[in-house]
């Protein structure tokens, strides 16, 4: 990793620890594939899980790890952002940095880490958000300098009309990658979930995903509908 980044989201840690009223959770989930953005990165079941810091000032701080079918075979994100809402409007600034330990390395040019910062709005069910990578390591090709991720969803009023602690959600993404490739790596990305509040025994999930891809194309190389099934818990 960078030590740069290191220094940054290590320090976020330890600011948000040290926070008087700092609240420390951690979550676990298994998944019939992962998912990023419409891209399946295990073609097969992963589990995953995560730390998080928070304070009531609307800092916060985190790690979440899953196993990947790429590079070195885990991922690693490390984050840190400032979350709150002002006249019924909240708003989110983050920067999370995606880390592929053993995935090659400079000498072989096969390094797949990178930066992004995001910003988000919401009001209401409405959501929409932008994330920016601000460096990489791949040297050409996407997931570089400059690639830009639009997103925006809805909750669904699920829950106020069946209750039974189901929810709902639906949105639209779009990838635009500002590599070499150009166009031919940008790619539209949409999907729907419908989730079941189950108590101590965590939530569970079920969840539609799908791309305009193709298998031309460099990143969602599939354009068929993609459906997974989730489990998380939170401690």
């Amino acid at each position: 990793m960078n030590n740069t980044m290191k220094t940054v989201l290590a320090s976020a840690l330890i600011a948000a620890t040290g926070a008087a009223q700092a609240e420390v959770s951690a979550n676990i989930a298994a998944v019939s594939d992962y998912i990023f953005r419409g891209v399946s990165q295990t073609s097969k079941a992963a589990v995953q899980g995560g730390l998080d810091f928070s304070d009531e000032s609307g800092l916060y701080a985190g790690t979440w790890m899953s196993n990947v079918n790429f590079g070195g075979g885990q991922e690693v994100d490390l984050y840190a952002g400032f979350g709150a809402e002002a006249n019924g409007i909240g708003y989110d600034v983050n920067v999370l940095y995606y880390w592929y330990p053993d995935s090659g390395g400079d000498q072989t040019g096969s390094e797949l880490d990178y930066a992004e910062v995001t910003g988000g709005l919401s009001f209401g069910p409405a959501s929409v958000s932008v994330s920016y990578t601000i460096w990489g390591e791949t040297n050409s090709g996407p997931f570089e300098d400059g690639d830009l991720y639009y997103k925006a969803g809805v909750d669904l009023p699920v829950g106020d009309a069946l209750g039974n602690g189901l929810s709902s959600n639906v949105f639209v993404g779009y990838y635009d990658f500002n590599d070499t490739s150009g166009d031919a790596a940008s790619y539209l990305h949409w999907g729907a979930s419908v989730a079941k509040d189950a108590g101590d025994f965590g939530s569970v999930s079920v969840n539609y995903e799908q791309t305009d891809g193709d298998k031309n194309q460099p990143v969602a190389t599939a354009d068929g509908p993609k459906i997974w099934i989730g489990w998380s818990k939170e401690f």
